[in-house]
């Protein structure tokens, strides 16, 4: 088995290394499809959806270029080159969506809960943890009045650094699996008022715009935009990301 797992990851490593290449050649989409084979064999991870963001940005396609952004920032939202390259991408949009101000204390929480991926934060919590029962540890079983004191408000300090940790984990999990986004992949589309193509068209969006997907029936989503505005959208007119 760990022959098996040692040989997939160097054929990956390898179309990874080609894709790259083809890259560099700018032969993008000889890169676009290497990396979507690599990803469509389950390999995922924050820098394949980057590269393939970039490969379809420098093919000129806009709309697919967010999608592969907005995953690979699902996944390392910390990344600075990612969060520059999206929002790039975002200012060749037609649309331009004033965003609902958001209260400080939330911009804040969103800030914290972004410092690190999820998994990290959890690593975070877990060795948080274990380091804080190691100093309890050592404050019940030391003689020493000094150690004793230090070893407890150490251990204080690293359980709760260890629930800080798991919570903004959770509210990065909760923030980036709870909600469902997508992105609209066609040149124009009609918002319409219910979910039927006899309905009263709300207003227009362009390629690229991302939506928030809210409920669905059938072939219909009920997407909100960064404005609040809420409408109906056919299902093959964007990719969830």
């Amino acid at each position: 088995m760990g022959t098996i797992f040692w040989v997939n990851a160097q054929n990956f490593q390898q179309q990874a290394d080609s894709a790259a290449h083809f890259f560099n050649q700018k032969e993008y989409q000889k890169a676009i499809d290497l990396y979507t084979d690599i990803l469509s064999k389950g390999q995922v991870s924050a820098e394949l959806h980057y590269n393939l963001g970039n490969a379809y940005f420098k093919a000129g396609n806009l709309p697919l270029s967010i999608v592969q952004y907005e995953k690979a920032a699902k996944l390392a939202p910390a990344d600075e080159d990612i969060k520059f390259n999206l929002q790039l991408a975002k200012t060749q949009t037609v649309d331009k969506v004033d965003v609902v101000p958001i209260f400080w204390l939330a911009r804040l929480e969103k800030k914290i809960i972004n410092l690190l991926s999820t998994n990290q934060l959890a690593a975070i919590g877990l060795v948080s943890f274990l380091l804080s029962l190691t100093f309890l540890m050592w404050y019940f079983f030391s003689n020493q009045i000094l150690i004793k004191k230090l070893s407890f408000w150490t251990a204080g300090m690293l359980l709760l650094l260890s629930m800080s940790s798991v919570w903004a984990s959770y509210r990065a999990q909760h923030e980036n699996y709870s909600r469902q986004y997508a992105i609209i992949v066609n040149p124009s589309i009609n918002i319409k008022s219910s979910p039927d193509v006899n309905s009263t068209n709300l207003f227009v969006l362009h390629a690229g715009t991302k939506l928030e997907v809210l409920d669905q029936i059938n072939e219909w989503l009920k997407v909100r935009i960064e404005n609040g505005n809420t409408g109906w959208i056919k299902e093959k007119d964007l990719i969830k990301v």
